[in-house]
């Protein structure tokens, strides 16, 4: 049985990513007629994108034997999407929607915020006071040049370069929707213990401005 499903999660992922052969144009992911008319809104999301993207990064995960949560919120923040693979508990259900929290706030990768705090540019403390997440994992919805909202996902561990949740975040919208600009590097996280038997210093907050 576990086999079969993972089969057919990595047919899935594969379907989708084939179907990638040029990017979507903003009138194939937006909703159209009276939905749009009843929201009064031209450029909100459509259900089915919404959809295709969120599966593709869980059937990903389950095609790796991992469990994933995935949230798709649309450019006022409201959740157009929100999926939780087997064994992930709140806090990562919670953490996919607050990196895609960040990214609706700052338009830009969830990843920006935990750079700046690695690299000591701001402090977490002030990350959160602006109400965003020092966490990789949450990328903007961009459509001929419109911010159509974020995907969020959280509840799987890092290998840096080679998965993560970014990765099946950005594998997922590279998929639906054509090719992505390239992902933020990771930079090194001062916390780890070094070899030497050290961690590196915190990271000074920045000032207040």
């Amino acid at each position: 049985m576990k086999i079969q499903i993972a089969l057919t999660a990595a047919v899935a992922a594969t379907a989708l990513a084939g179907s990638a052969m040029a990017a979507a144009s903003l009138n194939d992911v937006v909703q159209k007629g009276p939905a749009a008319s009843k929201v009064m809104e031209k450029n909100q999301i459509n259900f089915a994108t919404a959809k295709a993207i969120g599966d593709h990064c869980l059937n990903e995960a389950a095609a790796k034997g991992m469990g994933v949560s995935v949230v798709i919120i649309d450019q006022f923040g409201v959740i157009s999407y929100y999926v939780r693979g087997d064994g992930q508990g709140k806090t990562n259900t919670e953490s996919a929607l607050w990196k895609a929290k960040t990214t609706l706030n700052t338009r830009a990768a969830s990843k920006a915020q935990m750079n700046a705090v690695r690299s000591g540019t701001t402090s977490e403390s002030r990350v959160i006071w602006q109400g965003n997440f020092a966490n990789a994992g949450g990328l903007p919805i961009v459509v001929d040049g419109q911010f159509l909202g974020a995907i969020g996902v959280g509840g799987m561990a890092a290998m840096p370069g080679v998965w993560s949740d970014e990765i099946c975040g950005y594998n997922a919208l590279t998929a639906v929707l054509g090719p992505q600009p390239k992902l933020l590097p990771d930079l090194p996280n001062p916390y780890v213990v070094t070899n030497a038997g050290g961690a590196g210093a915190r990271p000074p907050s920045a000032p207040n401005n």
